[in-house]
């Protein structure tokens, strides 16, 4: 596995999130004058855009989010995105939130596996990251965080051979290889098959500085080319018109990335049969995970430095539906296979004994009898290091 995925799933996952927040909530606002207390406004939109762009692109978290090393689970990354979503005053419940997260992972998937070539997963990095800059273009100091982030994946990427890109690809697959949701828009495009696997195409064009296929050439011991063989290459390929752009500004040539939902229309997922069947695969979350010390010391340093909106006074927060209706949220809570659903986590980082005691609740999960001893040791380092916050 890559050492070096962990920031590009990150940031490609936080990109996908804010376009179906920023879809949802312009769907759901209303103009400021007509407003009641409780109804979302363009300017809220705005607010809660720019708080999660800010909490996202934090300088101590990127700082380690670069750090190489290996992925942590999907528990794990689904709290920091539980925490993610919920830094802002909009609120989420757990259906909404597990319909969010099922979005942003097939969508991202989608966009793995469709990549040309593997060093294109930077481009689609690149495109999420050209559209998170867009939200916030009236914010300048939020802007320069995130264009440090920017400056730092064409630092660490941009000179990482074919090789690293293809490891880094492979770890991505892995990650996503038991994930089955499907998802409305991509059943209707027909890029998507009824039991939530994608369908890959046999046209367009191929990946840059490769040829179309449909040519054998033979070549004899000196280097000579001595004959040509055509045949049928079963696709409509195309040559590629021209590579995208790596630099800071520029045009990427690829589109995976951009923002599918910049055409209003509605987004469901429904768990695919194969998932239903698959539901064990999600019995990681009970499983000990070797990597506990290190998801933890992730989610501190998150805690650590980043305060959640606590809503003041008789502002209770703005609740936020990715249903179409309250009733439709209500099922789809309790329709979701408890093994692939995950407990929403709020956690107030102003409120040191609230995020020791919710950080060994969560570290208790990860435990197992075998590793009681060594993984109680770690807690308390842990906890200890919480104290120096």
């Amino acid at each position: 596995m890559s050492l070096r995925t962990l920031p590009l799933l990150f940031i490609n996952l936080g990109g996908e999130m804010l376009y179906i927040l920023d879809q949802r909530l312009r769907a759901q606002s209303i103009p400021g004058d007509k407003a009641r207390k409780d109804e979302w406004t363009d300017g809220d939109r705005k607010r809660v855009m720019n708080d999660i762009i800010t909490t996202m692109f934090n300088k101590k978290f990127m700082e380690e989010l670069f750090k190489p090393q290996e992925l942590y689970s999907k528990k794990a990354l689904r709290t920091v995105f539980d925490r993610l979503a919920h830094a802002s005053i909009m609120r989420l419940n757990q259906a909404s939130m597990d319909k969010l997260y099922d979005l942003m992972t097939m969508a991202f998937k989608y966009q793995v596996l469709l990549c040309p070539r593997p060093k294109d997963i930077l481009l689609v990095t690149f495109n999420h990251m050209d559209a998170i800059k867009d939200f916030i273009r009236d914010s300048p100091s939020i802007l320069n965080q995130v264009d440090e982030t920017f400056r730092q994946l064409i630092e660490m990427y941009n000179c990482l051979p074919a090789g690293e890109f293809q490891l880094i690809r492979q770890t991505l697959l892995i990650f996503f290889q038991d994930m089955h949701i499907r998802v409305s828009i991509f059943l209707k495009d027909k890029v998507q098959n009824s039991n939530g696997r994608f369908v890959l195409p046999t046209s367009g064009p191929v990946p840059w500085g490769t040829e179309v296929p449909g040519l054998i050439r033979m070549f004899n011991f000196s280097g000579e080319e001595v004959k040509r063989v055509g045949f049928v290459n079963g696709g409509s390929y195309a040559s590629p018109m021209r590579e995208g752009s790596y630099d800071l500004y520029g045009d990427r040539v690829l589109k995976l990335g951009t923002n599918m939902y910049s055409i209003s229309r509605p987004v469901e997922t429904h768990m695919s049969g194969t998932s239903k069947n698959s539901a064990s695969h999600a019995k990681e979350n009970a499983v000990p995970n070797p990597l506990a010390k290190e998801e933890l010391n992730l989610l501190a340093r998150l805690m650590g430095g980043i305060d959640m909106k606590k809503p003041s006074g008789s502002d209770l927060g703005f609740r936020l539906n990715l249903f179409t209706s309250d009733e439709e949220e209500q099922q789809a809570a309790l329709t979701r296979p408890d093994e692939l659903s995950y407990k929403v986590i709020n956690i107030q980082a102003t409120q040191d004994q609230q995020r020791k005691d919710e950080l060994a609740r969560i570290m208790g999960e990860f435990k197992s009898e075998e590793q009681s001893s060594q993984t109680t040791s770690k807690g308390e380092d842990l906890l200890a290091m919480m104290d120096g916050l």
